[in-house]
């Protein structure tokens, strides 16, 4: 999965929560900055060749909305971290967390239940 600028994963996030709308609908999220309809319209049409976004027609105009869940993002994103910075190695990442002591051994052995419970399913 391409990996999104801050700016056009902040307009996924919108499609997320708020669901379809319009570009104008969009920009009205946008009141605080100076960010022009057209560049909005633009990267919301580059999101959409990237297949994050898909529209609805109305006469001349498009209704937009995400194409993908958060959670199918989250997860691309989460495949590209471990294998862009932890040699595509899960085992490396929980270690990693396990040695900053962001991950106690209580959590571990519940995450090995969990994974366990999963398999015998």
């Amino acid at each position: 999965m391409k990996k999104l600028t801050q700016k056009k994963e902040e307009i996924m996030n919108f499609f997320w929560e708020k669901g379809p709308m319009f570009v104008k609908e969009l920009k009205e999220f946008y009141t605080d900055q100076k960010l022009h309809y057209n560049t909005l319209s633009t990267m919301v049409r580059t999101l959409e060749e990237k297949g994050f976004v898909d529209h609805e027609q109305f006469g001349n105009t498009h209704r937009y909305f995400a194409a993908i869940t958060k959670e199918e993002y989250r997860k691309g994103k989460l495949g590209n971290v471990v294998k862009n910075y932890f040699n595509n190695s899960y085992k490396n990442v929980v270690s990693l967390l396990v040695e900053e002591q962001n991950l106690s051994l209580e959590d571990l052995k519940k995450l090995i239940d969990e994974i366990e419970n999963q398999k015998s399913k």
